[in-house]
């Protein structure tokens, strides 16, 4: 049995296993079954702070989405408003000219 497997880590086992001259031996399984395992959980780990990233990005994403319909609508009443000026404007030209 490997000492301290828990407390090492992968490199510290690849370190470990790559100084053995033989490695078809029950401790070269060992070690290779420890590999493995520390770098499955690695992986899930790492999984996991993608998907947090993600949801984090995904919220961000909304928050973006919310504030840009916001702006659309202030947008649209500006239009409404500079329209409105603007066929004012027109008509007291026109009526300046044909006065």
């Amino acid at each position: 049995m490997i000492p301290n497997v828990n407390q090492k880590t992968k490199e510290q086992l690849l370190e470990e296993f790559a100084q053995h001259r033989d490695h078809n031996t029950l401790e070269g399984e060992q070690y290779t079954a420890a590999i493995i395992v520390k770098s499955a959980a690695d992986i899930g780990s790492s999984a996991n702070e993608i998907k947090q990233s993600v949801d984090e990005f995904r919220k961000s994403i909304e928050k973006i989405g919310e504030s840009s319909d916001q702006l659309s609508k202030k947008l649209i009443w500006l239009n409404i408003v500079l329209t409105v000026a603007t066929i004012i404007g027109a008509l007291a030209t026109a009526v300046l000219v044909f006065k």
